[in-house]
């Protein structure tokens, strides 16, 4: 009965992963990211295409490859886009990924860590929040996923799960698919398949198989390729990310074990700072004193990967910023494996497991209470904030938002409700939607609130506080120009959102 129980345990792991990637999946607002990936995706692949790759300035128009959009346009022509319908896509993707994670786990380790490691992705706040988003990071995850799990089955491991040679020219292509697959879903995936490519270098035969399945893996991304110079020029243009320093590499510590909106909102982080200092020490001081185990080797290999990718990422953003947390899914995936490893070796005692795995239980829970109950930037009630313009507003009144930020969300949520937004500053880090994209969506920015306002007898403006409090201890400037040629009324707060009410001092 009990070996019958441990052989259902990965399906009900499994069961559970999926339920926790449901919750709230329909009333969590979509943000701007997720808003404008079902605009683009709507307008098909030629049109995507066009506001991709369009030169602007010498540069593509967009930084991300269009195969996830494409993705999901065709899954949206079958289920519809509403906010589950379009995440179910990516709650499907975490799934996968989270069974992918299993499978590696059970290849190297065998079934009791591989079910242990498994559990800690299943439940992880940060994988938990790409699962619920319509982008394609979590599509990256299984992907590089994929690769790792056709990786270690094709390379001999004849104590774990032995492999028959005819099967392993399959499993090497797989890899090679995998890579390229990654490669189309995001364009920072070449930092993790480095590093997957660099942790092979000890053994010089199966580093040039990798080597290989490389090349292989290029060839098929090369169509794409071809248009990352133009891709990297836009990065070098406009682009929001900053520099990382020693306090980002702290915060990814910190996401790693208890999700981004669990950082963000600061909510028990105390907590989450001492998991994410003393998991990390004890599985590093696990590897050192099993250093001779063929399982600890395997789990160091893994700990390689996890640590490997943002180091590498950390590296070229000294260069060109493009350190961006969500990038690491498949490396927080093999770090998850790695401490199942750690948690089922009896390399340490099992009071000292246990202690350590309900402390990462307690993190991991009070992570995604955060995660689910968060309602700050970039993330407040937008459809509660589009229902108050729909019962305050009448045909004539201007409803201006201070940035793509808040638009997207709620047009996407009502877009009868006649909106617009104004540009971001020429040249500034928030520059990123050009004119090709603007034009295949339909949508425009305005260049400046005068021009926007065009006279408007009463004036709806929508921001975050976010944006006012990086002016502070000045006046926002768009509110500095309303707040002179208009009388506020009043101000409705949704959460992080703010809708401040104009109406004209000559004509009210």
């Amino acid at each position: 009965m009990m070996n019958r129980a441990r052989r259902y345990l990965p399906s009900a792991i499994c069961l559970l992963a999926l339920a926790l990637r449901l919750i709230n999946l329909n009333s969590r607002s979509l943000w701007y990211d997720e808003a404008f990936a079902v605009l683009f995706a709507e307008k098909g692949f030629r049109a995507m295409l066009a506001g991709t790759l369009t030169p602007v300035s010498g540069a593509a128009a967009d930084v991300h490859p269009i195969v996830y959009y494409t993705a999901l346009n065709g899954w949206m022509r079958v289920f519809g886009q509403s906010p589950f319908a379009v995440r179910l896509l990516s709650a499907f993707l975490g799934l996968l990924a989270v069974a992918a994670a299993y499978g590696i786990g059970r290849r190297l380790f065998g079934r009791r860590a591989a079910t242990v490691g498994m559990m800690i992705a299943a439940a992880s706040p940060f994988q938990i929040y790409y699962a619920q988003e319509t982008r394609m990071y979590v599509a990256l995850a299984l992907f590089c996923a994929l690769t790792v799990l056709f990786f270690v089955r094709a390379v001999n491991l004849p104590s774990v799960l032995p492999d028959s040679p005819r099967s392993q020219g399959g499993m090497w292509l797989g890899a090679a698919v995998g890579a390229a697959a990654a490669m189309y879903m995001q364009n920072l995936a070449a930092f993790f398949l480095l590093a997957f490519g660099l942790s092979t270098l000890p053994r010089p035969k199966v580093f040039a198989k990798v080597a290989a399945v490389g090349a292989a893996a290029f060839v098929l991304w090369l169509p794409w390729f071809l248009n990352v110079p133009g891709q990297f020029a836009k990065l070098r243009q406009a682009y929001w990310v900053t520099r990382p320093d020693f306090v980002t590499l702290l915060q990814t510590a910190l996401v790693y074990h208890a999700g981004e909106e669990l950082v963000a909102a600061r909510v028990a982080l105390p907590l989450a700072l001492f998991t994410a200092v003393i998991l990390p020490f004890m599985l590093l001081f696990q590897l050192f004193k099993a250093r001779n185990d063929s399982d600890a080797r395997r789990a160091a290999w893994l700990a390689s990967l996890a640590g490997g990718t943002p180091l590498l990422l950390f590296l070229a953003s000294l260069y060109q910023p493009v350190y961006i947390q969500r990038a690491l899914l498949p490396a927080a995936l093999m770090y998850a494996l790695a401490l199942g490893w750690m948690l089922t070796s009896k390399t340490a005692p099992a009071p000292i497991r246990w202690l350590l795995g309900g402390l990462l239980g307690i993190t991991t829970f009070v992570g995604l209470g955060a995660h689910y109950t968060f309602a700050q930037f970039p993330r407040p009630d937008f459809p509660r904030a589009v229902a108050f313009l729909r019962q305050n507003t009448a045909p004539s009144d201007l409803i201006l938002h201070s940035n793509k930020l808040t638009f997207f969300p709620m047009h996407y949520y009502d877009r009868a409700l006649p909106q617009s937004f104004l540009a971001d500053p020429p040249g500034s880090g928030s520059d990123t939607l050009a004119l090709p994209t603007q034009q295949v969506l339909g949508l425009y920015a305005a260049g400046e609130v005068e021009t926007a306002v065009k006279g408007a007898n009463h004036v709806w403006f929508v921001i975050f506080n976010k944006a006012i409090e990086e002016y502070a201890p000045q006046t926002h400037p768009h509110l500095a120009w309303l707040k002179e040629h208009y009388l506020l009324v009043r101000t409705k707060q949704t959460d992080d959102l703010a809708i401040y009410e104009f109406v004209s001092i000559t004509n009210p």
